[in-house]
């Protein structure tokens, strides 16, 4: 094993250690940035455990995104994971090393498959509910205004959309002058309107962010939602936009899936927009996101597994600005 990999494993033992789990199983699942374990107990208990990061420093954030699915759990309509103390009776832990002190958190396992897997008008209507249920999750937590700092590092509204400018020319040559010019018409198109939208209770506050059909779990028929490591404010279009552009690659039951969302989210909550082109900036502001993401990810392997879906993005944002 080389160097890496055993500060690796000392590390996961001091982890495992803090929350009282030496000794217990446990199964990488996912290393693009966070390593991700699945945790089994010798009594049958699974957990999943997070390990941020090293570049990960941002303490109040992740404590922020532990606070908000601790207040999920305790309104009890969504079934998510929910964070776990370690034995200092803390959600988030603090591992010194040797050049930087790295974050973890434990959580509760949600046990399902990807729902992408079982795609069907009851799923997307079940999606549909938990959506809404998770706004209005989101409208019983503090707005987040200027004044209030939640998660202030994590936007999906103006304030990112303007971010894009700065990377957009670091990576013109890749880009071409053709999709360069179409992305500063998207981030004028995206921002102009966000602005005629506004920002209030109904409309904005904390979102999920990437409600993709691989973060809805499916087990026994149940529907959970997982992966809150992006929360952060935005409008509750930009996450009912994410799921909307995944409908769109499979044309023929895009229309009868999309329907049952929106018929499983009016069960809940009004739909936070009267008709579906109002949701194009939001599908414009998500393909910018995706951009971003993938050129300037820090892990090669994001653009070695992404990259393919470039093209399409340019394309989608095309037809969304007009």
């Amino acid at each position: 094993m080389d160097r890496a990999g055993k500060n690796d494993e000392q590390l996961l033992h001091l982890v495992l250690e803090a929350y009282g789990l030496a000794g217990t199983r446990c199964q990488l699942l996912q290393s693009l940035w966070n390593h991700v374990y699945k945790v089994e107990t010798h009594d049958g208990a699974c957990y999943s455990l997070r390990i941020c990061a090293p570049e990960f420093t941002q303490q109040r954030w992740m404590e922020d995104e532990l606070a908000f699915l601790d207040f999920a759990a305790r309104v009890g309509t969504i079934s998510a994971p929910q964070p776990m103390p370690n034995r200092r009776g803390t959600l988030l832990t603090e591992i010194p090393t040797a050049d930087r002190t790295r974050l973890a958190c434990l959580f509760r396992w949600v046990e399902g498959e990807r729902s992408s897997r079982h795609l069907t008008t009851d799923l997307l209507h079940q999606c549909g509910k938990i959506t809404a249920h998770l706004h209005e999750i989101g409208r019983s937590f503090p707005f987040p205004a200027e004044t209030n700092d939640f998660r202030k590092g994590y936007r999906y509204d103006q304030v990112l959309a303007r971010s894009h400018r700065d990377w957009i020319g670091e990576h013109s040559a890749e880009i071409g002058s053709e999709n360069e010019a179409l992305l500063h018409r998207a981030i004028d198109f995206v921002v102009a309107e966000m602005d005629k939208v506004g920002q209030n209770p109904q409309n904005y506050g904390i979102i999920h962010s990437d409600l993709h059909f691989g973060n809805f779990l499916v087990h026994n028929g149940a529907v959970s939602v997982i992966d809150f490591d992006q929360l952060g404010r935005g409008h509750y279009s930009f996450d009912i936009a994410v799921l909307l552009t995944e409908l769109y690659d499979d044309p023929d039951t895009q229309p009868a899936f999309w329907q049952a969302f929106k018929e499983g989210y009016r069960t809940i909550a009004p739909l936070p927009f009267d008709d579906d082109a109002e949701l194009n900036p939001f599908l414009a502001a998500g393909g910018l996101a995706f951009l971003d993401w993938v050129y300037n990810a820090p892990n090669p392997q994001v653009r070695e597994e992404k990259m393919k879906w470039v093209p399409g993005v340019y394309d989608s944002i095309r037809a969304q600005i007009g």
